[in-house]
């Protein structure tokens, strides 16, 4: 029996998923951008798999009566959209079949998810990313161990949504230079997990150390040291 998306649920089919509360396509841990209108038109497809979904019912979900728009263009390039998402291809398609001057069907099967929890209410862990330390005896060098914080922030972020959640930059950088222990910084910021490191340089020789701990038993459950040789401008 085919599983259809129902309310605000969640639904598999091949590698991907739709959370519809989320208003996210996932793919294995990686989030896909997907644009509203061809959102709108897989959820729909989702909604009915096997039938056909007219032109004319897309008509009304994603243009409703007072909308101007040219339908027949805006449509076909919504649906193009949805399948270079997907992975698609019109003339051999393994989600998506076109039924010239009808409509379209999804023809994959549906799988529903373990667990459709929504993004938002799930119990993922927290990780809080500190300030890193500068070690190095030059103190003009705390810009780089400060870029170096915000850009691990900034890539973690889209990285791990839906399986941690990664604490904003302004939270955790008031604990720069802190001698308050983990746990403590842990219980502040309700973070299960803090991301510590240091930076030193040397001439042009950069290490830098990085430590998961776990905060609320400040156990260091994984540590890394990178050694690089760099040029740098002043």
């Amino acid at each position: 029996m085919e599983e259809t998306i129902q309310g605000t649920g969640s639904v598999r089919f091949a590698t991907f998923e739709l959370d519809v509360r989320s208003r996210e396509l996932r793919q294995g841990s990686s989030c896909v951008r997907l644009q509203d209108q061809p959102f709108e038109i897989l959820r729909l497809l989702l909604e009915r798999p096997g039938d056909v979904i007219t032109r004319n019912e897309l008509q009304q979900r994603l243009w409703p009566d007072g909308t101007f728009v040219d339908f027949e263009h805006s449509l076909n390039a919504a649906v193009k959209r949805l399948r270079a998402v997907l992975g698609d291809d019109a003339d051999n398609p393994r989600f998506v079949e076109t039924l010239p001057r009808r409509g379209y069907r999804f023809i994959a099967s549906l799988h529903r998810a373990e667990s459709a929890v929504p993004v938002a209410t799930a119990a993922c862990p927290r990780l809080a990313v500190l300030p890193f330390s500068n070690l190095s005896d030059d103190s003009s060098h705390e810009y780089f161990a400060d870029g170096l914080t915000e850009e691990l922030i900034a890539q973690l972020g889209p990285r791990c949504r839906g399986r941690v959640s990664v604490i904003a930059r302004r939270s955790s950088s008031v604990f720069k230079g802190t001698l308050q222990r983990a746990c403590e910084i842990a219980a502040i910021l309700n973070a299960d997990y803090l991301l510590e490191g240091s930076v030193r340089r040397d001439g042009r020789r950069v290490r830098i150390t990085v430590r998961l701990v776990e905060g609320k038993s400040e156990t260091d459950l994984w540590s890394e040291t990178h050694d690089r040789v760099h040029c740098f401008r002043r």
